[in-house]
């Protein structure tokens, strides 16, 4: 009978590792970007603070309970990037502090471009398909710093929103 009381929280615990949010170029978990926030709000039972101002309005930065690794950026109601901590996984299966020449090496086809503030600094960009989304890699000391996706140009914005 004690074995049955502990089967539903192994089940349970195998299937959460099971569903962990991947971050991709076109979204984390089940937050696609393009969405608008309201249809988020309702896919996770969840609302989020309205703006304060105009200029929240137009670009600002929203935390969701069910995605605690990710920090998404909405601009004029729509869900356009997520910036991600390290723990978070993604579809390249490329983790923070990886070293770029590993990276490089697995994936040619990344394009780099200089850092805009560290002049030893790159930004690896993985373009989707059709160019309309990426995934960015900050890549300082010869390792992958910071990792966040979403749709162009949002996603390439150095600063976030200003």
């Amino acid at each position: 009978m004690k074995i049955a009381l502990f089967l539903p929280l192994i089940f349970a615990t195998a299937t959460a590792n099971a569903e962990e949010p991947v971050l991709s170029a076109t979204g984390y978990g089940a937050i696609k970007f393009g969405a608008k926030l309201s249809d988020v709000e309702k896919t996770v039972s969840e609302h989020v603070a309205a703006p304060a101002n105009d200029d929240e309005a137009a670009c600002r930065y929203v935390q969701i309970k069910a995605y605690p690794e990710a920090n998404f950026m909405v601009e004029q109601d729509v869900i356009t990037r997520a910036d991600v901590s390290a723990k978070a996984k993604n579809n390249l299966n490329i983790s923070v502090g990886e070293r770029l020449a590993k990276v490089t090496a697995e994936h040619p086809s990344a394009h780099t471009e200089p850092h805009h503030y560290d002049p030893s600094g790159y930004y690896l960009i993985f373009k989707s398909a059709e160019g309309k989304s990426a995934i960015v890699m900050e890549v300082g000391g010869g390792k992958i710093t910071d990792i966040r996706a979403g749709l162009e140009p949002s996603v390439e914005y150095i600063e976030g929103c200003l």
